[in-house]
């Protein structure tokens, strides 16, 4: 397998009362999927939104404040290997919050570090999307993947059930979210497993069953997806010939032997307070891992002390260097419980039947939050592309010869986020605690 990362998120809205529904004629076949219907807005997507460079990168920082603060609470004993995708969860919840009023946006807006109001937050994350659309190539390379990465959105939603127009029009205008139509009072387990065949398809089939049994109720109305896909080689590529094992030391102390991926050659990377990081760049160099990888014994407090600036200080500090880079192989994955995290955030309102306001959505305020459901997974190794090319821009052949290289080894937790090189914004981010748990 070459270096690919998948990620889906979903977003639960319920009724608080069954009226004005629709019914269901017929008794559908609950192992079957439901058959798809759509409707949709009179407004097509903008593909040349009007949002300016300083609401971009204010979209950018706002989700990159979003994963640093979610990240720790994900994982309380934070022993845990843990992957999520910031930029998938904010894409869904935003969607939601387009029909949100008065304490239930507030509260969303505060949670998800939101900068902009709608009016310019939604564009922004438009043109965010067109600008990733950029970074993936459908062009052939002889024994390459080339950068692969979908993003898909969608609304489910209840035959018969009233939205309003101006909601579906901004979920078609800024996230090209088609409408589709289900049954949920007469067939909850049909709709359960269309929705979950359509997350399948949009991430090769990586992630399935992300609505769990009975996630889906005679009482919703309304299921927000996003689904994110990604695959790529290296731009400079391990072999497995080099791949040894060496000692990997997690954070209790504990030292396992597992197989370690080496590679000498020039990489982006910086030593700054408390910690080292590297970059490595996907084929194209558009898209990049950043690894950072804490001081030994420092990890918690590395974490506590993360935020956008600390981020940005790193990137900006990176600097071309020959490194002899040491680095275990990984593969996980990971559904962290987002409800409990995204109410500490302060978007409790949302999931409180008494207090949520989505009558941006429906007209009234019956409907709420019943869960959000993630999950995520990587999977990292030595594969990637063996075109010259690829790896002549960034090899200096003088320095292999003359210059004595860094030594850096991946031996401790470190974090990793995958980011989009032009504009910073993080798509996934997660951390390695322990490299032999799948």
């Amino acid at each position: 397998m070459r270096p690919t990362l998948l990620c889906s998120s979903l977003l639960l809205a319920l009724v608080s009362a069954c009226g004005g529904a629709g019914t269901s004629a017929t008794t559908p076949d609950a192992s079957k999927p439901q058959a798809v219907s759509t409707a949709k807005s009179t407004l097509a997507r903008n593909v040349a939104p009007q949002a300016s460079d300083t609401d971009l990168a204010a979209a950018v920082v706002g989700n990159t404040e979003f994963a640093l603060k979610i990240l720790p609470l994900l994982d309380a004993q934070g022993d845990s290997n843990l992957v999520y995708s910031p930029y998938s969860l904010t894409l869904a919840l935003e969607m939601a919050a387009a029909g949100a009023k008065g304490d239930t946006l507030s509260g969303m807006e505060k949670a998800l570090a939101f900068q902009l109001q709608q009016s310019r937050l939604q564009p922004a994350l438009n043109r965010l999307d067109l600008l990733l659309a950029d970074k993936t190539s459908t062009a052939a390379k002889p024994n390459a993947q080339l950068p692969n990465l979908n993003i898909a959105n969608a609304l489910w939603a209840q035959q018969g059930y009233s939205l309003q127009s101006s909601y579906l029009d901004a979920l078609s205008v800024n996230f090209g979210a088609a409408v589709n139509l289900q049954d949920f009072v007469g067939a909850a387990e049909p709709s359960r497993l269309t929705i979950n065949n359509w997350v399948a398809d949009q991430t090769q089939q990586k992630i399935k069953d992300l609505i769990p049994a009975g996630g889906i109720s005679p009482q919703t109305r309304v299921v927000l997806t996003n689904a994110i896909w990604f695959k790529s080689d290296w731009a400079q590529p391990f072999t497995k010939e080099a791949t040894q094992n060496q000692d990997f030391t997690d954070r209790k102390g504990s030292v396992k032997n597992l197989p370690f991926m080496n590679l000498t050659s020039n990489f982006q990377y910086v030593q700054g307070k408390g910690y080292q990081a590297v970059e490595l760049p996907y084929i194209d160099n558009k898209l990049a891992m950043l690894v950072v990888v804490p001081d030994a014994g420092k990890f918690d407090s590395f974490i506590q002390g993360l935020s956008s600036t600390t981020i940005s200080d790193i990137t900006a500090g990176l600097k071309d260097n020959y490194i002899a880079l040491s680095m275990p192989k990984f593969n996980f994955s990971a559904s962290p419980a987002m409800n409990s995290s995204l109410s500490t955030l302060g978007m409790g309102a949302a999931f409180d039947a008494s207090k949520a306001d989505f009558s941006g959505i429906s007209g009234n305020r019956e409907l709420s939050i019943s869960g959000v459901v993630h999950k995520a997974f990587i999977n990292v190794d030595e594969k990637g592309t063996e075109a010259a090319a690829a790896t002549g821009v960034l090899i200096g052949v003088t320095s292999i010869n003359l210059t004595q290289p860094l030594k850096l080894t991946l031996d401790r937790p470190f974090l990793f986020m995958i980011r989009d090189r032009q504009t910073g914004l993080i798509i996934f981010m997660g951390k390695l605690m322990n490299p032999a748990a799948n």
